[in-house]
């Protein structure tokens, strides 16, 4: 088994849940994953069975600038990586995001509702879900939403994901304004990793499966409720999307649906665990 991305946050669980694989752990030191010739090469070398592709560019709003990075990161580096994964017959396993979608369905969206990205960031994930259906090799696309684990977020302006940002800023005092118009999935890295586990051990049909915790959650709520659990007495008020001058573009119900797999635990039960 490969684990690419293991040094981020996603990687650093995914390690942790397979370890009895054994996994070969790489990362941008060990693999550039944007130079096509080194990929095929590395990766043809090593031949694994299982390739699970947990690296990215995350910073919704530096892919606005960054716009090239983004697209060698999230697009064509999964072109090279679905490439030898179809080579060596391995089994390929990525990591996408409700980013993709452009948010306007109050209802969510399951596993084969067409894509329509509002930002840079979600066209270049788009793209390298495109690529990965292109080359058929045996794959496993995983959408996921909101995520935050223990590792530190690698990409991210802060290094921070966003329970932790908002615990270092109720701690150092002042009111916090939290956007309360954004509605989403908010998922453990640890039990994404762990039902990505479940995927491979079950042999379960390729195609899209979108894994987040149960419930769903606005920005505000979610901050609410991990300053709860962590006993912080700091006051909080709901803000709009608009209050907040950013880049790109975000999706307003940014829920993904998961019409294929067991129910995870509700992620008010994952906050409390991660903030034990």
């Amino acid at each position: 088994m490969l684990i690419l991305g293991a040094k981020g946050m996603l990687g650093h669980d995914l390690a942790e849940e397979f370890k009895e694989y054994d996994p070969v752990l790489w990362d941008k030191e060990e693999c550039d994953i944007t130079n096509e010739t080194k990929t095929l090469e590395l990766i043809l070398e090593l031949s694994p069975e299982i390739i699970i592709n947990a690296a990215a560019y995350t910073n919704v709003d530096g892919a606005e600038d960054d716009q090239e990075i983004a697209d060698s990161i999230n697009h064509m580096a999964v072109k090279y990586i679905s490439q030898a994964a179809k080579k060596v017959g391995a089994v390929l396993i990525h990591i996408s995001t409700e980013y993709v979608f452009d948010g306007e369905n109050h209802n969510g969206y399951n596993e084969e509702y067409s894509p329509q990205p509002l930002s840079v960031y979600g066209q270049t994930k788009f793209a390298g879900e495109q690529v990965l259906v292109d080359s058929r090799c045996k794959y496993y696309l995983v959408r996921t939403s909101w995520l935050y684990g223990k590792a530190p977020q690698k990409g991210k302006p802060r290094g921070k994901n966003f329970i932790d940002t908002i615990i270092e800023k109720a701690n150092s005092g002042g009111e916090l304004k939290v956007v309360n118009d954004q509605f989403g999935r908010p998922t453990f890295a640890k039990d994404l990793a762990q039902q990505i586990h479940y995927l491979i051990k079950n042999k379960l049909d390729f195609g899209i499966y979108h894994i987040t915790n149960n419930g769903q959650a606005s920005w505000y709520e979610l901050a609410k409720y991990a300053l709860q659990v962590k006993g912080i007495d700091v006051k909080i008020k709901p803000c709009q999307t608009g209050d907040f001058i950013v880049k790109a573009a975000r999706p307003k119900y940014s829920i993904l649906n998961n019409s294929k797999l067991p129910e995870l635990r509700n992620w008010q039960q994952a906050v409390k665990e991660y903030l034990k």
